[in-house]
């Protein structure tokens, strides 16, 4: 365990009295849900109630009730930000790769490195480790993998169009894709283990290299 995830939660400054103004509630939100994330990286999941959500964001529990009804719904807004937050980080520069190939080996190389972080590791290490015990971890998960497989499918069928690659499944090519990808943040992760850019780059180029090679049977 981590001296980040041993770490006592900050109590956030205490908030002004009175009903947030409409303009504040997105920020409010946000900090909500900032805060959650950091009481559950550090107490776990299952040990951490929403009344101590609430102390620690110095709202009350009726402010964090109302905006979050369970802790599921917090968890899932948690999931959804990170969804957000990885749209807006791969948004490239300039215009599109002209290739499929070109454009999953940026979009592999950037998951990668963003999902290596310590923050992203620590929340997948405790769904791995309470999805078991709380089924709506692994329903939250499956969502922000399902974003990703949708999105690399309508790679797929975009570019089967482009360069003139038919394809009959593109679904099921972005399973298996990102299903690849997985296996490698889950050896890094389970090991503890550091994975260097120049690593993470030559194992793309492996992993597209056999991916792409049964383009034809897709």
């Amino acid at each position: 365990m981590s001296e980040n995830t041993k770490a006592v939660v900050e109590l956030e400054p205490r908030r002004a009295r009175g009903r947030p103004k409409a303009e504040d509630l997105a920020a409010l939100e946000a900090r909500l849900v900032r805060v959650a994330l950091e009481t559950f990286l550090a107490k776990g999941y299952g040990a951490t109630s929403m009344n101590e959500v609430a102390r620690a964001a110095r709202v009350s529990k009726g402010t964090l009730w109302a905006r979050f009804p369970t802790k599921a719904d917090l968890f899932r807004a948690i999931i959804d930000d990170q969804i957000r937050q990885t749209d807006v980080r791969f948004r490239l520069p300039g215009p599109k790769p002209k290739t499929l190939e070109a454009m999953l080996r940026a979009f592999s190389e950037r998951a990668l490195q963003d999902s290596l972080s310590e923050e992203i590791i620590q929340l997948n290490r405790l769904i791995y480790s309470e999805a078991g015990r709380f089924p709506e971890l692994g329903e939250a998960a499956w969502m922000r993998s399902h974003v990703g497989v949708q999105q690399v499918a309508d790679w797929i069928a975009e570019y089967a169009v482009k360069e003139d690659v038919p394809c009959r499944d593109p679904d099921a090519a972005a399973r298996v894709f990102t299903t690849l990808l997985r296996g490698f943040y889950g050896d890094v992760m389970l090991k503890g283990r550091i994975a260097a850019v120049a690593e993470i780059k030559a194992w793309t180029q492996d992993m597209l290299k056999v991916f792409l090679a049964g383009r034809s049977h897709w």
